[in-house]
């Protein structure tokens, strides 16, 4: 039994690491990271802080708003994604965003070239 409650709490703490290393890479405050989630700001400090683990539905608002998979917030080896490189990530997402369907289409050709 007490394997299990380390279990859970190690697995609220990466969950809390993980929300809170996507809310920075995002450069974001907890309330603006809460609004675009679509959640209260008391949640998110909750969940950052390990007080509570979110809900499933909590944490698909989270990865719906922020474009990663519910997966992300599991896997173990995200955790050790250099800030760096994610950072990059999600600029070059960013500005993915804001390209025409006939650019992003270009985009996609040039990359099924290269692969």
């Amino acid at each position: 039994m007490k394997k299990i409650e380390e279990n859970c709490k190690n697995t609220t703490r990466h969950i809390a690491n993980k929300i809170l290393l996507l809310r920075r890479t995002k450069k974001l405050t907890q309330e603006v990271f809460a609004e675009k989630s679509g959640l209260d700001r008391r949640t998110i400090a909750r969940a950052e802080d390990g007080i509570h683990r979110p809900s499933a539905e909590t944490l698909e608002m989270i990865a719906d708003a922020f474009s990663v998979p519910i997966s992300y917030f599991y896997d173990s080896s995200s955790c050790k994604t250099d800030i760096n490189k994610t950072s990059l990530i999600l600029q070059i997402n960013n500005q993915l965003n804001i390209l025409s369907k006939s650019d992003l289409q270009k985009i996609k050709d040039f990359i099924d070239i290269i692969l």
